[in-house]
């Protein structure tokens, strides 16, 4: 069997061998991270529960810690200037993933006027989202183990548009890096059921930062026009809290009734 997967290898292409040699790494790092989850279910088993909290936090702030030790700071600087170029951006994640993705492209809407959530349930609706896709557009991959393959197949799509992929991600041997130009890791394993992004958020907080301060301009813009218009529209007034005199206001006005 050995000797006849050797044989099928060896007819590849030069490019056919570099991926099925990553997939293959791949496959043999998610089945150690598979092996590594049941071990962590098992350990958080058996911490005490007045030192959940003190273990869960100090937990959190060692994937930063490594997160930052091991932070690739030029792939940090072309995934900046790869949104800074783009026409249009694109950013998808999936399951729990979802809320980094939102998040990101919550601020990103702050920064570029073409911004786009890729958000699906299925694998053809992520194609009719992307189907407009272009060269000079980038895609931001969000995934971690358990990886998702609607995430996968939107990278790859994008790859084969041409256009700048850019993912975030747990490893080097993530399946994402088969398509990515860039790849920005961070530290994330799983504590029981649930998976740490506490490090992949400080990354992205990290992104978001940079791409602010060199579009500064652009910024103070956009929140300028955003406060005339929620003064405008009196948004403010109806829905948040007035802390100026150190006493919240918790009168609400209601929208039916005008002011006399």
């Amino acid at each position: 069997m050995a000797q006849k997967e050797e044989g099928l290898f060896a007819r590849l292409s030069p490019r056919g061998r570099a991926i099925r040699k990553k997939q293959k790494q791949v496959d043999e790092y998610v089945g150690g991270r598979i092996s590594a989850a049941r071990d962590v279910d098992l350990s958080y088993g058996k911490i005490p529960q007045d030192k959940v909290l003190d273990m869960v936090l100090a937990s959190d702030m060692e994937k930063i810690r490594l997160t930052l030790e091991q932070a690739d700071r030029q792939a940090f600087e072309l995934a900046a200037d790869m949104l800074l170029q783009a026409d249009t951006i694109y950013v998808t994640g999936i399951r729990s993933c979802a809320p980094l993705a939102s998040f990101l492209s919550f601020y990103l809407h702050q920064i570029f006027p073409d911004v786009r959530l890729v958000t699906t349930s299925s694998m053809e609706e992520i194609f009719e989202q992307l189907i407009r896709i272009r060269e000079t557009d980038v895609l931001v991959g969000i995934s971690f183990p358990r990886y998702s393959m609607r995430t996968l197949k939107a990278m790859e799509f994008a790859n084969t548009r041409q256009a700048g992929t850019i993912s975030i991600t747990d490893s080097i041997h993530s399946p994402l890096n088969l398509y990515s130009s860039c790849n920005l890791i961070a530290r994330s394993d799983m504590a029981s059921i649930v998976d740490s992004l506490v490090a992949p958020m400080s990354l992205i907080n990290a992104l978001i930062v940079a791409l602010c301060i060199r579009r500064q301009k652009e910024v103070a813009g956009y929140l300028r026009e955003e406060d005339a218009f929620w003064d405008e529209f009196q948004f403010y007034r109806r829905d948040e809290l007035n802390m100026a005199d150190g006493e919240a206001d918790m009168s609400l006005i209601d929208p039916g009734k005008e002011k006399k």
